[in-house]
């Protein structure tokens, strides 16, 4: 959205005039990081649409799901970070299932790929599980040894992973 909800209506009616078949509305103006999503102008949007509307930012849990779609009357919802911090969101889970934590870990191992996308996503998932010491300590880790020695400590893992050797982590 833009800071003038003018603005933003036009920009919808043009995409519109060009043809799209559903719009994506992000709560936010673009100068916005953390800020409340603006609930009115998402609502503004679906009124004067004639496309669907899909309603974006602040979705973290399936509570947040059923409360923007009551406030604005979207046709859908998008969610982001919320996605990455619980990916059974959808499934109706309001924290990460550690069945999830699981399979991506394993997928991690069995794939491979770029560590530290690997540990920020694995951190984004465990959002709402750790503790402040616990956060600081998994921030700290440097390889999927350490991951799988710091669930390992934990008894998150339902069966053993590849065999990677122990970590000092």
């Amino acid at each position: 959205i833009q800071t003038d909800i003018r603005k933003t209506i036009d920009l919808v009616q043009q995409a519109e005039a060009a043809g799209v078949s559903w719009i994506t509305v992000h709560g936010r103006t673009p100068d916005e990081k953390k800020s409340p999503v603006h609930i009115d102008a998402i609502r503004t949007v679906k009124e004067i649409a004639k496309v669907p509307i899909v309603a974006n930012g602040d979705i973290f849990t399936p509570n947040d799901m059923e409360t923007i779609v009551a406030q604005t009357k979207v046709d859908g919802i998008m969610s982001a970070r919320g996605s990455l911090a619980n990916p059974a969101m959808f499934a109706g889970y309001d924290v990460t299932p550690l069945e999830c934590f699981n399979d991506y870990v394993q997928i991690a191992l069995d794939y491979g790929g770029f560590f530290p996308m690997h540990h920020h996503i694995l951190l984004y998932m465990l959002h709402g599980r750790l503790t402040a010491p616990e956060r600081r300590e998994f921030s700290l880790l440097r390889t999927m040894a350490g991951v799988l020695d710091f669930g390992k400590m934990r008894r998150w893992f339902r069966e053993p992973h590849s065999s990677i050797p122990p970590s000092s982590n």
